[in-house]
């Protein structure tokens, strides 16, 4: 892509200075903790191996049983293995709060073992599911991780969980690019700016300001707390600025600053568990009006992706205003994170309940 060509050139010349030529060099650094004002280039993802004729691919698989539905997509797209079975995961849900909520308001648990199951059986050794999500508690990751059962499951199949938190911080890589509009500079938590793979796990949701959370806003999950606020313009040091704005101007704000922290972190995958979508409100099953959408979305391309899940939730949901989430999508495609028109991705449709699967 676009943006794994740019970063490479601001890289060799930013850091020419220092003699560091790849990312193994910038990480070498990053894990000393960079002083204070440094800032680093953004994660370089791996290139997209999952394109057709030269245009990224996305696969929409129709069904309700999640494991027979990433089966199939995964054979479509060829495996995770395309990327190199040797490499580090992680794979990032949902998990949003911190209370006892479920699925789709948050990744379903079973999905994310499923997943974590399927890169086993395709020889990934070095698994964690990470998400800045509570503290760690006697050593264990938090929140959902640990009521959920998923830490037990980690303990007893072979991969690590992390809620990436220690007394509500979390040590971040400052990263910045020239292109960025609104952000002066984005802190990502190290452990995902260190991943030599990330794989996103996000669930499809109307949101209440930006009108959509799925694969794009999912980063927010792994960006130190300091970033967060200053995207929402939260907490008494944004008080000021937030005041002086229209609402709709925080509003489109927040919507152009997902996409520059998408670009950020650069997840390599994004697998949308979209059996299931949040309709209304993005808080919780109650109010969300939940309905059945039975697709799982896969693909190397997030804009692309998410553009999908935008016209899913518009399929099942009439009222759903598909405009709204042009800010994100045009501003994401502009920074070369993905495609957002739809002549310039191809989607490959699957039903695993009529092909046998």
């Amino acid at each position: 892509m676009a943006h794994d060509e740019r970063t490479r050139r601001r890289f060799v010349g930013d850091m020419l200075g220092l003699c560091l030529t790849g990312p193994a060099a910038v990480r070498s650094l990053a894990a000393k903790g960079p002083a204070t004002g440094a800032m680093y280039p953004v994660r370089r993802r791996l290139p997209n191996p999952f394109t057709e004729n030269g245009k990224p691919v996305v696969v929409m698989v129709r069904g309700s049983d999640f494991a027979a539905m990433l089966a199939r997509g995964m054979e479509l797209l060829g495996g995770f293995a395309r990327f190199g079975s040797h490499r580090s995961v992680i794979v990032k849900p949902n998990f949003v709060f911190d209370k006892r909520t479920h699925y789709p308001t948050t990744t379903d648990e079973a999905s994310v073992l499923t997943t974590v199951q399927y890169l086993q059986k395709e020889g990934f050794g070095a698994i964690t599911v990470a998400d800045r999500r509570a503290n760690r508690s006697n050593g264990r990751a938090g929140g959902k991780f640990d009521w959920s059962g998923l830490n037990d499951k980690a303990d007893a199949g072979g991969f690590d969980t992390d809620s990436l938190m220690d007394d509500s911080k979390a040590e971040a890589i400052m990263v910045r690019d020239d292109a960025w509009q609104q952000m002066s500079s984005i802190g990502v938590i190290k452990k995902i700016y260190d991943a030599d793979l990330v794989i996103n796990m996000p669930t499809v949701k109307n949101h209440t300001m930006t009108n959509l959370t799925c694969a794009l806003k999912n980063v927010m999950g792994v960006l130190d707390v300091p970033t967060t606020e200053n995207m929402h313009l939260w907490g008494e040091a944004n008080k000021a600025r937030r005041e002086s704005m229209p609402p709709d101007d925080v509003t489109r704000r927040l919507c152009l600053t997902i996409a520059e922290a998408a670009m950020a972190v650069s997840p390599e995958m994004t697998v949308i568990d979209a059996r299931k979508v949040l309709c209304r409100d993005h808080l919780s099953v109650r109010s969300g009006e939940p309905r059945e959408a039975n697709r799982l979305i896969i693909s190397g391309d997030p804009v692309a992706a998410d553009v999908c899940a935008a016209r899913l939730l518009k399929e099942v949901y009439e009222p759903y205003e598909l405009a709204f989430t042009r800010d994100t999508f045009d501003h994401a495609a502009e920074l070369g994170i993905g495609v957002a028109d739809p002549a310039g991705f191809v989607v490959k449709e699957v039903d695993v309940a009529s092909d046998g699967a």
